[in-house]
């Protein structure tokens, strides 16, 4: 009987393939927003490593967050680096450094800092040494990577985040050293002493006002930082310094931790969307196979009677439905697993060439396991109401016609 059911879906391969594609296109769309969901909050924990609290000024704490624990998004402003360190001042603190953003070299963030924030990510030295003198920078493993730096090269930086801004040609950086890799942010970032950045853009700052007599914020601000970057020494921390810091006019504190459980609150909705429409794809492919079945089954009297006459039970004529939607519904699970799988092997790679979040996705065979029963029993059910109409034909009228 499986294989007539193989030979009835020849026939009529139009109609099979494209139950088989919708049904498969449902469930990659569940198996991704399962998956997908729960891997982005890990991915997006790795990255920020041991950056557990970030202070700058006042305004939206993710904003802060994906700006200066993931890197992400563009700074809203500046900050005092004398009185953001010393917010952060702390017993609870363990250790906590500045940042200055607002250069680049080929798309890859220049960042300002002191050698205490390798501290806050626990990273180590893999060749070279640490900065001791302006200009000097120290490569991420990735960004090294990506751009062929070795120990002695050397770069010239951009103005902005973004790759394409106007060239720093006057203040050429010289590699003196490559981190190992750490699985965060940190492998994707050119550190160098926050000086140099100051510097360099004060003297952007100076040109500009020569040129259209504004004066920025560099120029007035001589200690400017984008963020102050922490990590705690203890969990309690967590509880007492981010409201403490609030308090202050000038600063504001965000938990990457916190923020990004609170952006996923957001997303979960788009979930429960995604899992829903998925659910409704699959249900859509049954009630096809359903139809088209029992067009079929219509179509087949005769030979169904012929099958009776020859000695096939009602049961064995049933078995011949069933087989058919059942070919169906592995056909679309094999197909939407692969597809959903590939989808987030595409997906983790563009991710982590727009964000540099490292996307690991885990599919758990309990998901699959359950995915590919509901599917089974959606086309088993799809498949009863042509099963009976086949158990039942009337052989007697059929073969006096």
């Amino acid at each position: 009987m499986i294989g007539l059911a193989i030979a009835y879906l020849r026939r009529r391969w139009g109609q099979g393939l494209l139950s088989v594609l919708v049904g498969a296109l449902g469930i990659a769309a569940v198996l991704v927003a399962f998956v997908g969901f729960d891997a982005l909050p890990a991915a997006a924990e790795r990255s920020w490593g041991g950056a557990d609290l970030v202070v700058g000024p006042k305004g939206s704490a993710l904003d802060l967050t994906l700006c200066c624990a993931l890197h992400v998004s563009d700074p809203r402003g500046l900050v005092s680096e004398k009185a953001a360190m010393a917010a952060v001042t702390n017993p609870f603190v363990r250790v906590a450094a500045p940042i200055a953003l607002g250069d680049n070299v080929q798309g890859w963030r220049i960042v300002g800092t002191t050698p205490a924030f390798l501290s806050i990510y626990r990273a180590d030295v893999a060749r070279g040494r640490m900065w001791n003198k302006p200009l000097e920078a120290v490569v991420g493993a990735q960004a090294a990577q990506a751009m062929h730096l070795n120990i002695g090269d050397t770069f010239v930086g951009a103005h902005g985040l973004a790759e394409g801004g106007e060239m720093h040609s006057q203040f050429p950086y010289r590699v003196i050293g490559i981190l190992a890799p750490t699985g965060t942010v940190l492998d994707r970032l050119v550190l160098c002493d926050i000086a140099t950045v100051r510097y360099i853009h004060k003297m952007h700052a100076e040109d500009e006002v020569q040129e259209t007599g504004v004066t920025a914020t560099y120029v007035n601000l001589p200690d400017a930082a984008t963020a102050v970057i922490a990590s705690y020494r203890s969990p309690v921390a967590m509880m007492l310094l981010p409201r403490m810091i609030d308090a202050n006019p000038a600063l504001s504190a965000a938990s990457p931790s916190l923020e990004i459980a609170r952006l996923m609150g957001y997303v979960r909705p788009l979930t429960y969307v995604a899992v829903a429409l998925g659910a409704l794809l699959v249900i859509i492919a049954a009630v096809s196979a359903a139809a088209a079945l029992m067009a079929a089954m219509n179509a087949r009297t005769k030979d169904l009677a012929l099958l009776r006459a020859l000695g096939a039970g009602p049961l064995k004529l049933a078995e011949v439905a069933f087989a058919e939607a059942g070919l169906i519904a592995v056909a679309a699970i094999l197909l939407g697993c692969s597809a959903g799988a590939l989808t987030l092997v595409v997906g983790a790679q563009i991710l982590n060439a727009r964000t540099g979040l490292v996307l690991a996705p885990h599919i758990d065979l309990s998901l699959l396991l359950e995915i590919s029963i509901s599917a089974i029993v959606v086309a088993l059910l799809a498949s009863a109401f042509p099963a009976i109409r086949a158990a039942t034909t009337p052989i007697e009228e059929v073969l006096q016609s």
